[in-house]
C-alpha cells in the first residue's frame, strides 16, 4: 500500500468527522474567493478602489466591508479547521498511545496524523477555490440577466494564488498544534481510562449548584475538555461575528446605501430640458451602473435655454413644490495646488496638489432651491459661498490630493473646494458651482435644465399640466423615479449577491463545527452516560444534559461574536447608517435563527445516543 493508503483509509473509515471538516474549510474558502473576485468584477478591488461601476465614495463602502467580511471568513475557516483538528485528536489520543505502545515512532505517528490533514486541506482549498469562482460568474450573468452590463473580466490569479495558499498555510500551521500536543502524550497515560475522565477545572461555589444536575453534569463535561470547549467558543464566536456583520452590515449598509443615491437624485423628481440634454442627463446618471454613451453637445447653444416665462409657468402649477433651475457645460477644470501648514512638522509648509487637468460635467445651481440632499464631507454651498465649489467623490478621489484643502480652476476662475458630495451623475465626476458666477463667466442668461419636485399624490395631474405647458416647443421631460429605481434595484443586488454566499457558506460551517463538537464530547462521554441510563436516568435527562453543554458554548460565544460584531457595523463601517425599526427585527430575527439552527443541529448526537439500547452504549 502506498505512504498515502493508511492515511486516505482512515480518513475513510472516520467518514462523518471528514466531511464535516472538508465542507467548512471548502465554503469558508469559497467564500473568501467569491468576495474578492466578484468584488472586483464591480471595480471595488481589494487593494485598490477603482470606481469603475460605481463611485467612488460607494466603492470604498463595498470594498471596506469586502475586506472586513472576507477576513473574519478566512479567519473563520482556519479556526473550523483548527477546532475540529483538536476534537479529533483529543478523541484518538488512545489510539496514538496504541500505535506509540507497539513500537510506532513519534515522527512517524506526526507524520500519519498531518498527512491526513494536508489531505483534507488541500482538498477542501481545491473545491472552495473552483466553488468560490463559479459562484462570481453566476453571480454576474444574474446581474446582467437584470439589465446590468457587468464584464466578464479575467480572474485576478495573484489575489486567488494569494487566498489559496494563505489558506493552506494557516491551516497547516493552527491544525498541526492539536496534532503535536497529543502525540506528546505519554502511552500509559493515554491508554489509561482515567485519562478521558479527567477534570481540568473543578466548580467552587454555590452557584453551580442551585442549577441542578443536568446543568453541574453539562458543565464539568466541558471543563474535563477545556481546551477543546475553548477552541469551540474561539471558533464559534469568530462565526458568530462574521455573521453578524455579514447580516448587519449588509442590510444596514444596502439601506444606508439607498438612501445617500436616493437623496443625491431626488425623490419624485421631473426633469425638464431640451431632448438632447433630457437623453444627456439620462445617461449620465445611467453611468454609475452601466455604460453609456456621452453625446457632444454644445451647450451654450441658445436652443437649449429654457424660457424665464416658462419657468414661472411650470412653477406656478398646482403641487408642484419645489423648482430647481440649472445650467450645465462641459468643460477642462485644472486642480490649484495649494500650501498646507503643520507646525508640527519638520517642514512646517507643504505643498499639495499637482495642477492636474480633466475634462467633466461642470452644474450651475441656486444654492436657496437645490432640491439634491447630498451626503457631503465639509461643507454645504449657501449664498454667501460666490466662489466656491462642491465636487463628486470621483472626481475627488482621482484628481486631487486633500480636496478640502485645495481650490479648482474653472473658466479660468478659481472656486475654494467647500465639499466633496456623494453623486451618481456621471458615476461622481462632477463639479457643483453657484449659478450666477456661471452665468457670468460663460455669458449666458438662462437654464438648460430645470427640475421640479411634485406631490406623488397628483401626479398624473401635474403631469399634464407639464405635457400642456411644454407642448410645441423642443423640450423634454424626464421622470427621475425610473432610473432612480434602476440605482436602488443594482444596489440592493450587489448586496443581496455579497451576503448571501458568505452567510450560507458560514452558517453551514457554524452548523458542521457544531455537530462534530458535540459528537465527539458525546463519544467521549458514551459511558458515562450509558451507566446513568442503566441508574434509571430518562433519555430526556440526557438530552437536558447534551443541550445544556450547548446552551452554555452558543451563549459564552454569542455574548463575544454577536456583541463584537456589532461595535464593528456601527462604530467602524457605515458613515451616517440609516437603520429602520423593521431592518433592526430583521437582523435579529436572522441572527436567532442563526442560533437555533446551530442549537438544533449540534443536538443530533444527543438523540442518537437516546436510541441506542444501554448495552450499546456502554460497549
Amino acid at each position: 500500500m502506498s505512504d498515502l493508503g493508511f492515511p486516505i483509509k482512515d480518513l475513510t473509515r472516520r467518514k462523518f468527522q471528514t466531511i464535516l471538516t472538508i465542507m467548512g474549510l471548502t465554503l469558508s474558502t469559497a467564500a473568501t474567493i467569491f468576495l474578492v473576485t466578484f468584488g472586483e468584477s464591480l471595480g471595488f478591488h481589494v487593494f485598490l478602489i477603482m470606481g469603475e461601476k460605481l463611485t467612488i465614495g460607494l466603492s470604498y463602502v463595498f470594498s471596506l466591508l469586502i475586506i472586513i467580511i472576507g477576513i473574519l471568513t478566512f479567519l473563520a475557516g482556519i479556526l473550523v479547521t483548527s477546532s475540529l483538528v483538536s476534537t479529533n485528536m483529543y478523541d484518538r489520543t488512545q489510539e496514538i498511545g496504541i500505535m506509540k505502545a507497539i513500537g510506532c515512532l513519534t515522527s512517524s505517528a506526526i507524520s500519519y496524523f498531518i498527512t491526513e490533514l494536508s489531505i483534507m486541506v488541500f482538498t477542501s482549498c481545491v473545491a472552495g477555490t473552483f466553488l468560490g469562482i463559479s459562484a462570481r460568474y453566476i453571480c454576474i450573468n444574474v446581474l446582467n440577466a437584470l439589465g446590468f452590463s457587468i464584464p466578464q473580466k479575467p480572474i485576478n490569479l495573484l489575489v486567488v494564488l494569494l487566498v489559496f495558499f494563505a489558506f493552506v498555510i494557516s491551516t497547516h500551521l493552527l491544525g498541526a498544534r492539536p496534532i503535536l500536543k497529543a502525540n506528546k502524550v505519554k502511552p500509559a497515560k493515554a491508554l489509561s481510562p482515567l485519562f478521558s475522565l479527567e477534570q481540568t477545572a473543578t466548580l467552587k461555589g454555590p452557584v453551580f449548584s442551585k442549577r441542578g444536575f443536568t446543568f453541574k453534569v453539562a458543565f464539568r463535561s466541558l471543563m474535563r475538555k477545556k481546551f477543546v470547549t475553548l477552541q469551540a467558543i474561539i471558533c464559534l464566536s469568530a462565526v458568530l461575528c462574521l455573521i453578524t456583520v455579514t447580516v448587519a452590515s449588509g442590510m444596514i449598509a444596502n439601506q444606508t446605501t439607498q438612501n445617500y443615491v436616493e437623496r443625491a437624485i431626488g425623490r419624485d423628481v421631473i426633469l425638464i430640458a431640451h431632448t438632447n440634454l433630457s437623453r444627456q442627463y439620462e445617461n449620465l446618471l445611467s453611468r454609475f451602473f452601466e455604460e453609456k454613451p456621452i453625446e457632444q453637445i454644445n451647450y451654450s447653444d441658445p436652443e437649449y435655454f429654457i424660457d424665464e416665462s416658462l419657468v414661472t409657468e411650470l412653477n406656478s402649477i398646482p403641487k408642484v413644490i419645489q423648482v430647481d433651475p440649472r445650467i450645465i457645460f462641459e468643460t477642462t477644470i485644472v486642480e490649484v495646488p495649494s500650501i498646507v501648514i503643520d507646525p508640527e512638522e519638520e517642514e512646517p509648509y507643504r505643498i499639495i496638489g499637482d495642477s492636474r487637468s480633466r475634462k467633466t460635467f461642470v452644474i450651475g445651481i441656486d444654492t436657496e432651491h437645490v432640491i439634491n440632499k447630498w451626503l457631503i464631507e465639509g461643507s454645504v454651498l449657501n449664498s454667501t459661498d460666490i466662489y466656491s465649489a462642491l465636487i463628486g467623490d470621483s472626481l475627488a478621489y482621482q484628481n486631487f490630493d486633500d480636496a478640502q484643502k485645495q481650490s479648482v480652476l474653472i473658466f479660468n476662475e478659481k472656486f475654494k473646494i467647500a465639499g466633496v458630495c456623494l453623486d451618481p451623475l456621471n458615476n461622481g465626476d462632477v463639479v457643483y458651482v453657484p449659478l450666477k458666477p456661471l452665468q457670468d463667466f460663460t455669458k449666458s442668461s438662462g437654464y438648460n435644465l430645470l427640475l421640479l419636485k411634485i406631490d406623488p399624490t397628483n401626479r398624473s395631474k401635474i403631469i399634464t399640466e407639464i405635457e400642456n405647458r411644454i407642448s410645441g416647443k423642443a423640450l423634454d421631460y424626464l421622470e427621475l423615479n425610473t432610473i432612480l429605481d434602476k440605482h436602488l434595484v443594482f444596489l440592493n443586488s450587489i448586496w443581496s449577491l455579497i451576503m448571501a454566499l458568505p452567510l450560507f457558506s458560514l452558517v453551514t460551517a457554524s452548523l458542521s463545527l457544531l455537530s462534530f463538537m458535540m459528537l465527539s464530547i458525546t463519544t467521549g462521554q458514551q459511558r458515562e452516560l450509558g451507566i446513568m441510563r442503566a441508574l434509571g436516568a430518562k433519555p430526556r435527562t440526557i438530552l437536558k444534559i447534551i443541550f445544556s453543554q450547548v446552551l452554555l458554548i452558543i451563549l459564552t460565544s454569542g455574548a463575544i461574536g454577536i456583541s463584537t460584531g456589532f461595535i464593528l457595523t456601527w462604530f467602524f463601517l457605515i458613515l451616517e447608517a440609516v437603520i429602520s425599526p423593521f431592518t433592526i427585527a430583521v437582523i435579529i430575527g436572522w441572527l436567532l435563527l442563526s442560533l437555533t439552527l446551530i442549537c438544533l443541529t449540534s443536538l443530533y448526537p444527543a438523540v442518537r445516543i437516546t436510541k441506542k439500547s444501554i448495552a450499546q452504549i456502554i460497549s
